[in-house]
């Protein structure tokens, strides 16, 4: 399976099982102030999961992949990673919550060109 990307309704999510380009993969970019209003959405939820070779499966073994978390603010040019408060990294397994409703702030999840070794991880919003 190649990566992908997965939309619907609630949801926004990238796979990935092979090295990306240069560009890195990410999910479709997520406005959380333009869900709030336009759906009525209080609370998103970012996750980092295990993926099997079918999506329906958990993968065997312990998957070597690098998610990022990045949010750009209105005006920004580039994007900006997400660093948690305590200083920790993201990891396969995360599950947080993003409650920033900010005027212009966009997120999206990703792996960078050099965040690919081995294996084959789901990641992204619902809400």
């Amino acid at each position: 399976m190649a990566n992908a990307r997965y939309s619907g309704v609630n949801k926004e999510y990238a796979y990935v099982d092979t090295a990306p380009d240069s560009s890195g993969y990410w999910t479709n970019v997520v406005d959380p102030r333009l869900l709030k209003k336009e759906k009525g959405v209080t609370k998103i939820y970012f996750s980092i999961r295990e993926a099997g070779a079918s999506l329906s499966e958990v993968a065997s073994t312990s998957s070597e992949v690098t998610v990022s978390l990045q949010f750009q603010c209105e005006g920004d040019t580039d994007w900006t990673d997400y660093v948690p408060l305590d200083g920790s990294s993201l990891a396969i397994g995360n599950r947080l919550v993003l409650e920033d409703f900010g005027a212009g702030v966009k997120w999206r999840a990703g792996v960078k060109s050099d965040g690919y070794t081995s294996g084959s991880v789901m990641f992204g919003f619902d809400w």
